[in-house]
């Protein structure tokens, strides 16, 4: 598996606290069976926005930890979309996902489809490609045609095992059965960000997928769609 959303980097948000904590939860996804992992520190004005020296200097520090574990550690942001996304994105101030085309997005709850879909429109516009973060969450979402409309003008959506798999509640497990049954999932992610509290569970995640759905679509939801993100770094 390849997890693309994690707060795994230590000392940047409200993810992992030490290094300790990060080569912790570095191992125990390498027991789960995560062969690669992308650290997306949150990026959201007033609230997480540390400076990208700092990050830096941490996943250098921690990428050469995951070696030693056998994991491929890549460096991206989970941005919380504003005004400014573009610009940031452009200016180095936010990272793409392991420096690619790929933008992991997130919004409040209670955001109107008409702006999520403006701002999806514009990274587009420039390029970029926009990928959801935990759907799931989103309230003007739960309109499956919503969902639809975002992926067919060129954005993927990412849910999160524990919303998978009934820890995030039945509401949220019950429209991500939804969204599994339509085809609608491009890429399941832990979204971890401790080793005790918001934990991964994605190889609980993985069982019940492959249990439930057909195989090829879990292996590419869980796999595939996000090898092909790390194989555009070539391109």
């Amino acid at each position: 598996m390849i997890d693309i959303h994690s707060h795994i980097l230590y000392g940047v948000d409200d993810g992992a606290k030490s290094l300790t904590e990060s080569i912790e939860m570095l191992k125990d996804a390498r027991e789960q069976g995560v062969m690669a992992v992308i650290a997306t520190p949150h990026y959201r004005h007033g609230m997480f926005s540390y400076p990208n020296k700092v990050i830096e200097e941490n996943f250098a520090r921690l990428k050469r930890e995951a070696e030693k574990i056998g994991i491929e550690l890549y460096l991206g942001t989970e941005q919380h979309v504003n005004s400014m996304t573009v610009e940031y994105l452009a200016n180095g101030r936010c990272h793409t996902l392991a420096d690619t085309p790929y933008v992991l997005v997130e919004y409040k709850y209670e955001t109107d489809f008409s702006y999520i879909k403006e701002s999806v429109q514009e990274l587009l516009r420039h390029g970029y490609i926009p990928i959801v973060a935990h759907v799931e969450r989103y309230a003007c979402m739960e309109k499956l045609t919503h969902v639809e409309f975002i992926k067919e003008i060129g954005a993927m959506t990412q849910v999160n095992a524990d919303a998978i798999i009934g820890k995030n509640g039945l509401r949220a497990k019950g429209y991500t059965k939804k969204l599994l049954k339509n085809a609608l999932v491009d890429f399941v992610a832990s979204d971890s960000h401790g080793i005790k509290e918001r934990n991964s569970h994605m190889g609980k995640c993985r069982e019940y997928l492959y249990k439930k759905y057909d195989r090829r679509y879990v292996n590419k939801i869980l796999e595939k769609n996000a090898r092909e993100i790390l194989q555009s770094m070539e391109q």
